[in-house]
C-alpha cells in the first residue's frame, strides 16, 4: 500500500469534458494535440502527500497498490480550486509601462510572485485573472501506480531526477554502505545552475528517507580531453 511521504512512480491522463489536457504518455499528447517537445514523458517520480500533486491525486494514491489502476472524478475543490472573484484585479496600466510590457488579452503574467492572465484591457486599466485557469473544473483523472521506490539506490536515482532531470541517471554512479553513499555526477551535471543546492536537497532527502543513512557525499569527475586524431596528409 502506498504510504505519505513515500516515492512512487505514477502515469497518468487528465481529462476535462472528455478532452485530454494532461498525460505522462508522449503518444497520447502528439495524436490529442498536446504535445510539449520540452517536457520528458513518462512515468514520473512524486512524494505522496508533498502537494506535488492536486490534493484528489494525493488522497487517491493513500488507498493504492502497485501496479493499480483507477478512474478518478474530482471536484473543483479536489482538483484545482473553485473560481475565486476575489483573485480577479485590477492593474494599473502604469504598472506594466515600468516594466515595458504592453498587455493584451490572454497574456500570462506575474505580479508580486502571482501568476495570472490578463482577462481585458480598458483604456488604463487591465484586468488580471490570478485563478489557476483551471479552476471551477470537474476533472476526471486516469492514474496508475507503476512502482513503489524503496531500494536506496532507485531512491537517490530519483531524487536527483526530481531537482535536476537535464542529468541522465544512467551516467551516475552510487557506491553505498550502511551508512554511507557516494554518488559519482558525470562532467555534464558542473554546467546545471544552483548545482550545490540541487546536491544538497538530494542529501537531506536520501537521509531523511534512507534507514540508517548518516552521510551522502558527491564525487564531480573531470577528464582531459582526447586530442583529435591528425588529419592523414594524404586526407585519407
Amino acid at each position: 500500500m502506498v504510504e505519505s511521504g513515500k516515492l512512487v512512480s505514477i502515469s497518468y491522463n487528465g481529462y476535462i469534458d472528455d478532452k485530454l489536457f494532461d498525460t505522462t504518455n508522449e503518444e497520447m499528447a502528439k495524436e490529442n494535440n498536446i504535445y510539449n517537445p520540452s517536457m520528458v514523458y513518462g512515468p514520473v517520480v512524486v512524494s505522496v502527500g508533498s502537494k506535488m500533486l492536486v490534493p484528489g491525486l494525493d488522497a487517491a494514491l493513500l488507498e493504492m497498490e502497485e501496479g493499480e489502476e483507477k478512474e478518478l472524478e474530482l471536484q473543483p475543490e479536489q482538483a484545482f480550486g473553485v473560481r475565486d472573484k476575489s483573485k480577479v484585479k485590477i492593474v494599473s496600466m502604469k504598472e506594466f509601462k515600468k516594466h515595458n510590457v504592453q498587455p493584451i488579452k490572454g497574456m500570462p503574467i506575474t505580479i508580486d510572485n502571482q501568476v495570472g492572465k490578463v482577462a481585458s484591457v480598458n483604456g488604463g486599466r487591465v484586468l488580471v485573472d490570478f485563478n489557476h485557469e483551471l479552476a471551477g473544473k470537474v476533472v476526471k483523472y486516469n492514474l496508475k501506480v507503476e512502482k513503489l521506490i524503496e531500494e536506496p539506490e532507485e531512491i537517490i536515482k530519483e531524487l536527483i531526477k526530481l531537482y535536476a532531470q537535464k542529468i541522465n541517471t544512467d551516467d551516475i554512479a552510487i557506491k553505498l554502505t550502511k551508512k554511507t553513499a557516494t554518488i559519482t555526477l558525470p562532467e555534464s551535471a558542473s554546467f546545471l545552475q544552483n548545482l550545490q543546492m540541487i546536491k544538497m536537497a538530494v542529501a537531506n532527502e536520501a537521509m531523511a528517507r534512507i534507514n540508517g543513512m548518516e552521510k551522502v557525499s558527491f564525487v564531480d569527475v573531470f577528464e582531459k580531453k582526447k586530442a583529435k586524431a591528425a588529419k592523414s596528409e594524404n586526407n585519407e
